[in-house]
């Protein structure tokens, strides 16, 4: 394949995989927004905080392939004048996107897919930026041995992996001792949770969904419950006389500017006074603070509990290998007839057409239709001739012929065929028993691809009259 094939084909895999994850995020978010109400009232601030942590679970649960995931063993691509034959045993190749498109031609995913890579550069890139101008505009001090920035500002906590501990230069004037210290206990609390690196993640993942408005309404609500849980676990340790103490400086800190990106500061500061209702904020904190520790325990444990079940559950509900894989590989050692079952889905552009299992004897040959009976065939349609061999090695050889046109007539006399069909490729392949494998065929005369997924195995019969050649089979 050239390589803008090798790009269609992994812009036609990717896309379908972020609308996925799209819907996963919009639905999760939906879901804490619902939950959050209950949560604060009945278990408190941190509980509602720690619920955050099943949205990513959840995305990566649903991002993991299944321990069982389809995956062709043997991949064939043939083009439509390569008519050779092949018959010795292919590489294990990796298993192609569904919907690949054998074209030189970047479409419609492929645009998306460039689009979204762009958005998420320019995010990444105004997020680097923004942390920068932050970093440009403090200094050390020395004598109080803290970084400072500009006067007006709020205290935050700045960096990752050593976060730097930042106040205003008129710091002190603003806030008296006692509130200075239940600032600095607040800090101290992100600094030992490490929250900015939970704000780090969050806005990486909005960068990636950066089309999404849910995805960035999602990081704000997360940072106001970062501050509310960061609260709570600060009066936990005061005294109850602690409390207005604390609002007294939380209402001081609604005049300062903010260092949190909510107001052009830094994806990798927890600030002081971040962008939340005040009377909800004092509220929360009050009834919070009287929640015994029992509570809180149980609060944090319920909530991770449902947060890895969430994730655990998606990933189990994903779909699985196909029953046919799972079929004996060698042929039993019973009293009957070894038939050859293949389990066969033939699909037009990506799109699946028809869900085919073909049951023959060795050296038969059956004909798979694109088009049912029942339907009005096309002029154009796709015919395959199947004939397997058994091979030593528990293998099989599977021999095709790929035509198209009328098929009113398929019967050949020798290299000529009725009507109008004509040969579009002979492949052959040899495939172990059981192991899926995928042949692809492009045709140049209007650049319809047709993929063929292939599972070949026993079947012991009792009869080989009882068992109908070709019939559609239960899509997977």
């Amino acid at each position: 394949m050239t390589e803008a094939q090798d790009l269609a084909s992994m812009f036609s895999w990717l896309l379908p995989r972020l609308g996925v994850q799209t819907l996963m995020l919009s639905g999760m978010i939906l879901l804490l927004w619902l939950l959050r109400p209950a949560l604060l009232r009945l278990l408190g601030a941190g509980a509602s905080y720690a619920a955050w942590l099943a949205l990513p679970l959840v995305l990566l649960a649903q991002a993991l392939p299944s321990s069982e995931a389809w995956s062709p063993t043997v991949v064939l691509r043939l083009k439509a004048q390569a008519l050779g034959t092949w018959s010795e045993a292919l590489p294990a190749w990796a298993g192609l996107p569904e919907g690949a498109a054998a074209s030189a031609s970047l479409g419609m995913p492929a645009w998306l897919c460039l689009i979204w890579l762009l958005g998420t550069l320019l995010c990444l890139g105004l997020l680097a930026l923004r942390h920068a101008q932050l970093l440009r505009r403090l200094r050390f001090d020395a004598v109080a041995g803290c970084w400072r920035s500009p006067a007006g500002t709020g205290p935050a906590l700045v960096g990752l992996l050593r976060p730097r501990l930042c106040l205003a230069e008129d710091f002190e004037a603003c806030f008296s001792p006692a509130e200075q210290a239940l600032i600095l206990a607040h800090e101290g609390v992100h600094q030992s949770r490490r929250d900015n690196l939970s704000q780090l993640l969050a806005s990486l993942l909005c960068c990636l969904h950066w089309f999404n408005p849910l995805a960035w309404w999602g990081l704000r609500r997360l940072r106001a419950d970062q501050e509310l849980a960061c609260d709570a676990r600060v009066l936990q340790q005061q005294p109850r006389s602690a409390l207005a103490l604390y609002a007294s400086a939380l209402l001081k800190a609604q005049d300062l500017q903010s260092l949190t990106p909510n107001s052009h500061g830094s994806t990798l500061a927890c600030s002081w006074q971040a962008q939340h209702p005040l009377l909800e904020r004092v509220h929360m904190l009050k009834d919070h603070h009287r929640l015994p520790q029992w509570r809180r325990r149980l609060a944090l444990a319920l909530t991770l509990s449902l947060s890895l079940g969430s994730a655990g559950l998606v990933h189990a509900l994903k779909p699985g290998v196909e029953a046919a894989a799972k079929k004996p590989s060698v042929p039993p050692v019973q009293a009957g007839y070894h038939l050859i079952e293949i389990d066969a889905d033939l699909s037009l552009d990506g799109k699946l057409q028809r869900a085919l299992r073909v049951t023959t004897q060795q050296s038969n040959w059956q004909w798979l239709h694109s088009s049912k009976a029942e339907e009005k065939a096309s002029p154009n349609s796709w015919l395959i001739r199947v004939q397997p061999t058994t091979l030593p090695g528990d293998s099989f050889r599977l021999d095709l012929v790929v035509l198209r046109g009328d098929v009113d007539a398929p019967e050949a006399k020798g290299e000529g065929w009725h009507g109008n069909l004509r040969v579009v490729a002979k492949p052959a392949l040899i495939v172990k028993s059981g192991e899926p494998a995928r042949i692809e065929v492009s045709d140049d005369k209007d650049g319809q691809v047709l993929r063929l997924d292939l599972n070949t195995h026993w079947l012991l019969a009792e009869s080989p009259y009882i068992v109908k050649p070709v019939v559609d089979r239960p899509a997977l």
